[in-house]
């Protein structure tokens, strides 16, 4: 018989390497490599790399939001052009926000319970 906890490192790994995979197949594979595809890569890729340090480090989960925060409006501000980096700017820093309430745990009781199990 598999055991759950088993089971849950195979999916963990085989999510991950898809994520991953397909993060880096684009930069890899495109003749026309341009701003958009190389953004959309790098969060692509540090979702593949957030999701096991979540899963496994749960006490993590702030930082790791904090972190893709910056990601995302670094990574707009620098690849996107004026239109779309505003969307990804704003997208990065509400995620900065909601992790940084979740640190002083200002966030309201049934938000807090995704930060603090």
């Amino acid at each position: 018989m598999i055991k759950v906890g088993v089971l849950k490192k195979v999916f963990t790994i085989l999510i991950v390497f898809l994520v991953i995979y397909a993060g880096v197949y684009p930069l890899v594979s495109s003749q026309n490599l341009n701003s958009e595809i190389i953004s959309t890569s790098i969060i692509v890729i540090l979702i593949g790399i957030a999701y096991p340090l979540i899963l496994y480090k749960p006490q993590w989960n702030k930082a790791v939001l904090f972190i893709e925060g910056l990601v995302v409006c670094v990574t707009g501000s620098i690849f996107l052009s004026i239109p779309y980096n505003l969307y990804f700017i704003a997208i990065g820093v509400i995620i900065i926000l909601i992790s940084a309430l979740a640190y002083m745990k200002k966030l309201p009781s049934f938000l807090l319970g995704f930060f603090y199990r």
